[in-house]
């Protein structure tokens, strides 16, 4: 398995492509804005000879959208996102235009991503994690053979997703945190949305949101 993390957009967003043996290829949260962030996917693909077979969102707060009506448009894949996201997706427009922010709308999902699901690439084991908070859909995924998890902005390097924003929610982010993603085990990379990769077993100790009271 390949991955390649692009660091894009004005907002920084982490856009992740992962190209398994067999050459398919995902992308989650794609955030390309410019034309030269669009050209370096672009050249990642060809050189890797891979083939995009999916467009996988944890949530669709308009910095990890950005480039979902693009990838849309030239390589003909569907999209997934959970049912609880559609109202964040539905209204990017408007972020994008508070945002100063260029954007096409992306079209409806193939279908919607459950809790629990298991989802495959190339063969190797995707487990759906639905964790909301940052926002009422946000999943994370989850590759128990890598141990990786590919966090969205749930959690970061010595912070927490931003609880602020309309239909986010603190207590159930802490929920999600605590319930869904610390048990996952310390080892657990993992590689968030936005900043630095991290492990759970790192953000356990230092996290400042994570410590007792």
């Amino acid at each position: 398995m390949q991955l390649y993390s692009f660091t894009v957009s004005p907002y920084e967003e982490n856009s992740y492509l992962l190209i398994a043996d067999t050459k398919e290829a995902w992308v989650i949260d794609p955030g390309f804005y410019t034309e030269h962030e669009k050209k370096t996917l672009e050249d990642v693909l060809l050189q890797e000879k891979a083939t995009l077979t999916g467009i996988y969102l944890t949530h669709a707060h308009i910095d990890h959208i950005l480039g979902v009506a693009w990838l849309v448009q030239k390589y003909a894949i569907p999209l997934f996102y959970h049912a609880s996201e559609e109202v964040v997706y539905q209204h990017a427009a408007e972020w994008a235009s508070w945002m100063g922010l260029r954007y096409s709308q992306g079209p409806k999902p193939q279908r919607y991503l459950t809790e629990g699901e298991v989802l495959y690439l190339g063969g190797e084991r995707v487990e759906i994690l639905h964790v909301p908070g940052h926002s009422p859909g946000h999943v994370a995924y989850y590759f128990p053979f890598r141990r990786w998890l590919f966090a969205g902005d749930v959690l970061f390097q010595g912070s927490i997703g931003n609880y602020t924003l309309p239909l986010a929610n603190y207590d159930m982010l802490m929920d999600s945190i605590f319930k869904k993603i610390l048990p996952l085990g310390d080892d657990v990379k993992v590689w968030p949305g936005h900043g630095q990769a991290t492990t759970i077993g790192a953000e356990r100790r230092l996290n400042p949101f994570l410590q007792p009271e």
